[in-house]
């Protein structure tokens, strides 16, 4: 394992993109770098668990063809370089494919979380200046209230429900187009998703996120989640939020590693049967969630002990009694990971790197340029904890 020092002294831009993108710095795609490039042969993508039970897993040259008759669907009504199209869609295979659409001809996709109302759905999509909304039967009626919405496209349900008046149906328009479409290249500067963030005051901000994240997203799986090739992972975060998304999607995917997406809402049954049925050894989530699994009953946890070769955790403060747990219940080590939706991850406790660790600490900056500084009130920086104590 690399040290943490040598990893964050030895850092450089250039050298880095070179060895994780397969376009340039002036010249990508993120549909390429996270699809395309692993789309030879039947490499796995994304293993997938609908609510009812139903299980499939889906290539990166599946996803490479739908994404293609997508984006040509995409072009067809319109939408240019740039534009933004929006998803309310749960984890689905269709909300990889909406995505990947969308970077492939150069556009920015725009997550919409499921649990929203109609009022902060309108906000954004609003604001995104959105050409296309993407959602399914289950989220559809959220969008009857909307004010001046733009295009909608529904994935149809297995019962076969109608579609409302104006709606494209998902499948039935990918299907009908070519699977051939070129890639638009951009610029590392230039966005590729579109995410809200609340600030400290007012309503939802939008927020372009650049290409150039992706190396950050990549460097993060590979240095803090410690991600490996022989690793069954799953991030438990929703996409319709950051860390979901970042790191549940673009990271994993970008690396060409599969990723794992259960349809239904987080339950310890549902979490005990997932782990043991796709034999995952690499777990990320909230507090929140492990807490539930604090709060299971022991001997539903039981079987769990020494499943989990490395757990991280993002999204609030990791309590020093859930590091306990892992550790005497689980056997499992577990790391607490500090970021933001405007920069990402930048604090981390890393699986992939040697360092030291405190338990209830937010442990070090990410090395692929970031730096992390603490500030006192005056502005100036803090030279030793005693200056805090004494400001604060």
């Amino acid at each position: 394992m690399m040290d943490y020092q040598n990893a964050a002294q030895t850092f450089d831009l250039e050298s880095t993109a070179k060895q994780m993108l397969s376009g340039s710095l002036d010249a990508l795609n993120a549909c390429y770098e996270c699809c395309d490039r692993h789309a030879d042969g039947d490499k796995i993508a994304l293993y997938w668990q609908g609510k009812d039970g139903r299980k499939e897993q889906y290539t990166f040259r599946e996803l490479k063809e739908w994404s293609s008759q997508f984006a040509n669907f995409l072009k067809s009504q319109g939408v240019k370089v740039g534009d933004r199209i929006s998803g309310l869609l749960p984890r689905t295979p269709e909300l990889i494919v909406t995505i990947f659409a969308a970077w492939r001809i150069g556009a920015v996709y725009q997550p919409l979380f499921t649990a929203f109302g109609p009022k902060a759905i309108e906000h954004r999509i609003q604001l995104a200046q959105s050409k296309l909304v993407v959602t399914d039967m289950g989220n559809r009626s959220k969008l009857d209230e909307i004010e001046n919405c733009p295009a909608i496209m529904t994935v149809a349900d297995a019962q076969g429900t109608p579609l409302k008046a104006g709606d494209f149906n998902f499948w039935n328009e990918v299907k009908q187009q070519s699977d051939q479409c070129d890639l638009v290249m951009r610029s590392i500067q230039n966005p590729f998703l579109l995410m809200f963030t609340s600030g400290t005051t007012g309503p939802a901000k939008p927020l372009e996120v650049p290409l150039k994240a992706l190396i950050a997203f990549g460097r993060y799986m590979q240095d803090a989640i410690g991600l490996t090739e022989e690793d069954s992972f799953w991030n438990i975060a929703d996409p319709g939020w950051a860390y979901g998304l970042y790191y549940a999607i673009t990271g994993p995917l970008f690396l060409g590693h599969a990723t794992l997406f259960y349809e239904g809402g987080f339950s310890t049954d549902s979490l005990c049967q997932i782990v043991k049925d796709y034999k995952v050894n690499n777990l990320a989530g909230a507090p929140t969630a492990y807490r539930m699994m604090m709060a299971a009953d022991p001997a539903q946890m039981a079987p769990l002990k020494g499943q989990f070769r490395v757990v991280s955790s993002a999204g609030e403060p990791l309590n020093p009694e859930v590091i306990r747990w892992f550790k005497q219940v689980l056997d499992a080590p577990i790391y607490d990971h500090y970021g933001q939706t405007e920069v990402g991850m930048v604090v981390c406790n890393h699986h992939g790197l040697e360092h030291e660790i405190h338990a209830g600490s937010a442990g070090f900056q990410q090395v692929s340029q970031v730096r992390a500084i603490a500030l006192l009130l005056s502005m100036n920086k803090v030279k030793n904890c005693r200056q805090i104590h004494r400001e604060f």
